[in-house]
Formats: structure tokens, C-alpha cells, sequence
């Protein structure tokens, strides 16, 4: 008599396999258009595969004319969907932190190559010039896919 084996397959580090490298460009209401590295890594303990929630910790490198400036937070993902916060990590930065909504689509090739991309808006409160608060888009591609 055969008997069924409990094989058990291990759920993904990365529910959404959103996790790795990207490299970004984008537009700052005040400080123009602006290039960067994001990073995402998996919060494995927090996200839940079953029902596809990823749980994120980021690192946003911005090149600036000046020097460049890291950002470090965390997100919230459920189907397309990535909820973003962020803070400037320099302590002598003026405030400079904000949240995020970025889609992402995972489009194939011809050659079955799949591209992982972000698009990204935000809104900081406190980053105000001129009296008015900071806001911006992205578009970041991952080139270097996450621990999975």
C-alpha cells in the first residue's frame, strides 16, 4: 500500500519577489530630477506568503551635486501595491523624511527574462521650500534581484 508523503516546501523568503537592487530616477518638486540606488531586503519574520504580504527595510541612495544623501525606512506590500516611509539618515538634515505609494509590474521578455519595475510617488510634509511641502515620483528598474 502506498502512502502519501507530507512533503513540506518551504514558503519564499520574499512572498512578492520585489526584494533587491534598483537603480532610480526621478523628479523632486524642489530639488529637480535626481538619480539613486534603492535597496529592498525582506523582512522574513513580519511577512506573511499564505497571504501575500511582504514585509520590507529599504536604503535609498541619492547621488546630489553636494554629497550623497541615504534614506532609510521600511514598506508594506500586498499584490502591486508598496507602502513606503523614509527619513534622510543625516541628523543635521533639515526634516527630511516622507511616505511613499509605488505600483509594481514584473513584465517578461521574448527571451523570458523577467524586469522588475517601481513607480513610485511621494510626499514629505516637512521638506518645505518657499512655504510648500516636497513631493515626487520614480521610476526604479531592479537590477540585482533580493535574497529569495
Amino acid at each position: 500500500m502506498g502512502g502519501f508523503c507530507g512533503l513540506t516546501m518551504a514558503a519564499p523568503a520574499d512572498p512578492l519577489q520585489i526584494a533587491g537592487t534598483y537603480e532610480c530616477s526621478g523628479y523632486d518638486r524642489h530639488d529637480g530630477a535626481y538619480k539613486g540606488v534603492l535597496t529592498l531586503t525582506t523582512d522574513e519574520s513580519a511577512s506573511h506568503a499564505e497571504q501575500g504580504f511582504g514585509a520590507y527595510q529599504l536604503t535609498f541612495r541619492v547621488e546630489t551635486s553636494a554629497a550623497p544623501v541615504t534614506y532609510s525606512g521600511y514598506g508594506a506590500a500586498k499584490g502591486q501595491t508598496l507602502a513606503l516611509y523614509f527619513v534622510n539618515d543625516d541628523a543635521s538634515a533639515a526634516k527630511d523624511y516622507g511616505i511613499g505609494l509605488a505600483t509594481f509590474t514584473q513584465d517578461q521578455d521574448a527571451q523570458g527574462t523577467y524586469t522588475t519595475t517601481l513607480h513610485k510617488s511621494y510626499y514629505q510634509p516637512h521638506y518645505i521650500h518657499n512655504g510648500v511641502a516636497g513631493r515626487g515620483t520614480e521610476s526604479c528598474v531592479k537590477t540585482v534581484a533580493g535574497k529569495a
